[in-house]
């Protein structure tokens, strides 16, 4: 069972119950969510429309965690490629070694 865990971002306090988070994780990201309010509304000064901020909010997070994505699919391809690479050199080789001691 998920603790509930008292949060504040922003102004607004809120119970979350998150599965497979710690009351500490949940504070951690709860922290970044209030910092990122705060960068949002500073960006958005014209936007007094809370929940506009926090779809703002959400975009951001969203945006960033595509970027991550496509990165770390880059370096997945990257290395299979590399592992690839690696494993059909050792096959010459030891067909090399293969060929001059049979």
């Amino acid at each position: 069972m998920n603790e509930k865990v008292e949060v504040q971002i922003g102004t607004r306090r809120l119970v979350v119950e998150m599965e497979g988070w710690t009351p500490i994780e949940i504070n951690a990201l709860a922290q970044k969510v209030s910092e990122r309010v705060v960068l949002m509304q500073s960006q958005n000064s014209n936007v007094a429309d809370t929940s506009k901020i926090a779809l703002l909010v959400a975009l951001s997070f969203a945006a960033e965690l595509d970027k991550e994505r496509q990165a770390h699919d880059l370096t997945r391809r990257l290395l299979e490629n590399k592992a690839e690479s690696l494993s059909q050199s050792l096959r010459e080789s030891l067909q090399a070694g293969s060929d001059t001691n049979g």
